[in-house]
């Protein structure tokens, strides 16, 4: 076998590694950090030029837009789970508390600001609905239950009779179930784009779970997502890891009913070159249905997987405006921010329904002086292949967002430095995620848990991370996955239930297997 190092863009790399990453979406970049702080040499490839996935950004006449992503709960509080992962980890990111969490603005109602604290949430809508003030205290109480018992199941894999009673639930179900005013079911799911989905379409527990961890904080990292990913990527390095980018994976070499490698091609404008590179350990970070069907394919994997995937749904993908804007008061653009709703039906998320987010007003410094980031982010309920005129469909959204965005920002375009849009197709070409979808799988009752893709392939060593696979969608659930990765590869078992017998009926690869290192030279 020719040991000799690939010479990659000037850089030498060592052909052979204890584990290769393919993608680096803060799934693969935390577990890339565990298992190279757990004594493995890691080899992580990016098909793009930067880190990150959609927690990435970019530059644009001195304004750094962030590409998707614009908030991050719990991860600036080092007293939660993932918090303290960061911490642990020594990730150099900073994080601005974000007060209020987000604000709602609906026809005919004053504009609903959510408090940072739970409690000062829970007596606001008491006070703007009172009638419903019993029914605010039941919910409540109940989502705290939701909340823990859901921790429990789709974190730590524990199962419990509370899960069972009302893991079909969805958030529609429950909000008719205590709620008669349909203006406080309207605040109660007003942020619901965010799951890329309608409220009839989610989980009423994962959404307890996610909704419950604001008040524990959500954050902004200063320096725009951009940063967090490469703050994650240079504590990877400095623990030995190798990173190529603009390094797409082709496919997953298998052997004997074993993955041994990975084929890659250079993604640059020089032209192409081909490298395979080894390792006994493949975690794949990218879309799912591309790992299946393109990187292991039907003959490995079978076919019936393949066209299981393509039975499930996505979430919506997210369709993006991007401002610079120059000369506007900071504290008045702060007002226009959150969500905004044309009614109170739960099917104007996909119609109408748009978020006004300044990143700015959390850090300036993301901007020339004297000027503002506006992001606009709308959920597009059509798939990549209905539209046929790109242009066309861009156009159409623009203008619509901007009928509106006019009366929400008077003057806009007169203050606009930067604008640029991004689509469906900029997604799925940045990302490869299927259908430019924003959280992987839509986090529906029957998408999660036994029914979302657990983290073990058929494939004996090759290993999901991310929002496609468990415990499910939203950046905690995807630093979930990473630890469950990491754990299982460096001990050689699972410590949660076996939810991949559930799904596919097939064993758990490795289990009785404990990482044992190669022996090469672990420098970079």
């Amino acid at each position: 076998m020719n040991d000799a190092p690939h010479v990659v863009f000037g850089r030498s790399y060592p052909r052979r590694y204890d584990a290769i990453i393919i993608g680096s979406g803060i799934g693969g970049l935390v577990c890339g950090n565990l298992l190279a702080r757990g004594g493995m040499k890691v080899l992580l490839l990016e098909k793009h030029s930067v880190l990150g996935g959609f927690c990435s950004g970019f530059r644009r006449k001195g304004f750094l837009f962030d590409a998707a992503t614009h908030f991050y709960p719990l991860l600036g509080n080092p007293t939660t789970m993932t918090g303290k992962l960061l911490k642990d980890l020594n990730i150099a990111t900073e994080w601005v508390k974000m007060d209020p969490v987000d604000q709602f603005h609906f026809p005919g109602m004053d504009t609903f600001a959510v408090p940072a604290g739970l409690s000062e949430f829970v007596d606001k809508l008491k006070a703007w609905f009172p009638d419903e003030a019993a029914g605010v205290d039941r919910y409540f109480a109940e989502l705290r239950q939701s909340y823990l018992y859901g921790l429990l199941y789709y974190f730590k894999g524990v199962s419990n009779d509370y899960v069972d009673r009302y893991e079909r639930v969805t958030m529609t179900e429950k909000l008719d179930e205590h709620f008669r005013e349909p203006r406080i079911k309207a605040v109660l799911m007003g942020d619901t784009p965010h799951w890329g989905s309608l409220p009839n379409r989610t989980s009423y527990i994962f959404d307890a779970m996610l909704r419950l961890s604001y008040f524990l904080g959500n954050y902004f990292p200063k320096g725009g997502s951009q940063q967090f990913a490469d703050d994650l990527g240079r504590a990877f390095v400095e623990r030995g890891g190798r990173i190529i980018k603009c390094a797409a994976v082709e496919r997953i070499n298998i052997e004997g009913g074993k993955a041994t490698g990975v084929r890659m091609r250079t993604a640059a404008k020089r032209g192409p070159e081909w490298f395979e590179f080894d390792a006994p350990m493949i975690v794949a970070n990218g879309d799912a249905l591309h790992t299946y069907r393109d990187l292991l394919g039907e003959r490995h994997c079978g076919r019936w997987i393949v066209e299981r995937l393509q039975s499930m749904t996505p979430s919506y993908a997210c369709f993006l405006m991007h401002f610079g804007l120059r000369g506007l008061d900071p504290e008045a653009l702060a007002k226009t921010e959150g969500y905004y709703w044309t009614s109170y039906d739960p099917e104007d998320a996909i119609r109408n329904v748009f978020k006004v987010f300044i990143p700015t007003h959390f850090d300036p410094a993301i901007a020339p002086p004297g000027c503002q980031i506006v992001i606009i982010q709308k959920l597009m309920p059509k798939r990549i292949e209905e539209v046929e005129d790109w242009a066309a469909h861009k156009a159409g959204v623009e203008e619509h967002v901007m009928s509106r965005l006019r009366h929400i920002i008077p003057g806009i375009e007169e203050h606009t430095v930067v604008r640029l849009s991004a689509s469906a197709l900029t997604s799925y070409k940045f990302t490869g995620n299927y259908q430019g979808a924003m959280l992987g799988w839509e986090m529906s009752p029957e998408q999660l848990g036994a029914g979302r893709l657990p983290f073990y392939t058929p494939i004996d060593n090759v290993l999901l991370v991310g929002h496609w696979t468990q415990p499910g969608g939203g950046i905690t659930p995807v630093i979930v996955s990473a630890q469950r990765v990491a754990r299982a590869i460096l001990t050689g078992r699972d410590e949660g239930r076996d939810l991949a017998a559930q799904y596919f009926a097939f064993r758990a690869p490795g289990r009785h297997e404990v990482y044992q290192p190669v022996e090469e030279d672990r420098q970079p």
